[in-house]
């Protein structure tokens, strides 16, 4: 090494001269915030809320099979999802939703959260919104001063005063799918917009990672759920149950009449601008093209419905809806396409571009905590099913679910979007011969501005040529749609080009 790579090595590593003039050793990367955060998962997993099942799983897998029972083991650590998003959640500041029966952990590891955010015990506790059928907007949000509401002249004049708890970072609301329909819209304006407004005064939350729990993992309540607030939810976790090899952390417990909350490690406390800095991080983490061009792949197929109408940009489960129709209706034999095979015929419905945005944050954090440069299949295919656990739904009437060995899916729905995204992988690596000619097509078209007429027509008549040999070879399906309506949109960017 020369001695100015010596120099570039000094400069790039723990040592730094500060404004002041005074030599600096800066924090070892070993104890960056990622290694924080997997010190966490450590101590919540084996001392807190003693989780043993890891459903996050990537790698390469070797199956131990007897009979009908098949276990994969793979050459990576494998996390548990009860543990680990929800730790995602508090540096990303989304909103997750814990489900499961009474007793399983659910407050408690929001309180967990809360208190690794630098909240205290007392703080968090007195802060959580239980749920319940007589909630009030007042009772969630705060009440109008009473000298102001007999003395103010108009609304502008009367003071509110909100609940402390608006200003946590950390937002807890226990049974949500208890609370009142008219109370449901005051907390879906506070968690998707930010915001909550009385008598023309308005309080923002600030950033916010909310947990929110149900003791039903089918969302049932004193009341239904508004859709608008379940599409708010960004992902649904369930509750690990308990394993009895933790019986003697148990009954150390008892001896010890002591709790986790209690017993938080101080050098797991995160700051609020560590916080902050560890968003900003995983936002930089990179997607590379082709996994969003899987994910794209992956999830056009689900919104694709053939017999939704004859018109290209109507063949989606949309369409069916609107009209009062469900995918178990037309998805017969009427329609062409093999049901065990299309992924169509498995959802009543797709993703929303909420969802997707979901998905992708959530992937940068997971890469994030991996120490992964950046997002890859696995990030994708541990994250999807939790971020659609809510949002898709089966069409149990499917042939697809009528096979003995796919009824399991109908309860296990954490595999079942597992296995959806798996096929696609092999579907989209099956397809790739057929899809480069749209892909060459569309990186020609990055230099639409500076082409001529005559060069433009002769791409227009590249993109219909295309589009006729895509509908020759292969049959109408959700791939082949998909690059339809891409090569429809490229042929409109051309003549809007010619212009």
């Amino acid at each position: 090494m020369d001695a100015e790579q010596l120099v570039h090595s000094w400069l790039g590593g723990r040592a730094s001269i500060g404004e002041d003039g005074h030599f600096r050793i800066g924090r070892s990367s070993g104890d960056g915030f990622p290694t924080r955060l997997r010190r966490a998962y450590q101590w919540i997993s084996s001392q807190a809320l003693l989780s043993p099942f890891a459903e996050l799983e990537a790698g390469k897998p070797r199956r131990i099979e007897r009979g009908p029972v098949r276990i994969d083991l793979y050459d990576e650590p494998a996390y548990s999802a009860f543990v680990l998003l929800p730790l995602l959640n508090l540096v990303v500041s989304r909103r997750i939703v814990f489900v499961g029966a009474p007793g399983r952990g659910k407050s408690s590891m929001a309180t967990l959260m809360g208190l690794l955010a630098g909240h205290s015990l007392d703080a968090i506790r007195r802060a959580i919104q239980h749920g319940h059928p007589q909630l009030t907007v007042q009772d969630l949000l705060g009440h109008p001063l009473p000298h102001d509401l007999l003395e103010a002249r108009s609304n502008r004049e009367i003071r509110v005063a909100w609940r402390d708890w608006i200003g946590l970072r950390v937002k807890v609301v226990d049974e949500y799918n208890r609370i009142p329909t008219k109370t449901q819209s005051a907390l879906l304006t506070l968690m998707a917009e930010g915001y909550a407004e009385m008598y023309e005064q308005v309080i923002h939350a600030g950033t916010s990672a909310w947990y929110l729990t149900a003791n039903d993992d089918l969302g049932g309540g004193t009341f239904p759920v508004i859709e608008a607030l379940k599409d708010r939810i960004d992902l649904v976790v369930r509750c690990s149950p308990f394993h009895s090899q933790h019986l003697a952390v148990l009954a150390d417990r008892i001896a010890s009449a002591g709790s986790a909350e209690e017993f938080v490690p101080a050098d797991l406390v995160f700051k609020p601008e560590e916080l902050d800095r560890a968003d900003r991080e995983v936002r930089a983490v990179p997607v590379p093209g082709d996994v969003l061009d899987l994910l794209g792949f992956f999830l056009g197929q689900l919104d694709f419905c053939r017999r939704a109408s004859d018109r290209l940009e109507f063949m989606n489960k949309d369409t069916l809806h609107l009209a009062g129709r469900r995918v178990g209706h037309v998805c017969t034999e009427d329609c062409p396409l093999d049901k065990q095979e299309n992924l169509c015929s498995q959802t009543e419905n797709g993703a929303s571009p909420r969802a997707l945005q979901a998905v992708i944050h959530f992937a940068k954090a997971l890469a994030y905590f991996r120490g992964r440069p950046e997002v890859g299949l696995d990030d994708l295919r541990q994250i999807l099913p939790w971020a659609l656990f809510d949002r898709l739904r089966v069409n149990a009437q499917g042939a697809f679910f009528q096979k003995a060995e796919n009824k399991v899916y109908l309860t296990d729905r954490v595999s079942w979007i597992r296995q959806l995204f798996d096929r696609a992988v092999q579907q989209h690596a099956a397809y790739a011969a057929a899809r480069r000619p749209l892909i060459e097509l569309e990186n020609k078209a990055q230099e639409i501005g500076r082409l001529g007429r005559l060069e433009i027509e002769g791409r227009l008549r590249d993109v219909r040529a295309a589009m006729d040999d895509l509908l020759q070879n292969n049959e109408l399906n959700g791939p082949v749609y998909e690059d339809l309506v891409r090569l429809k949109n490229l042929n409109n960017r051309y003549l809007h080009g010619a212009r």
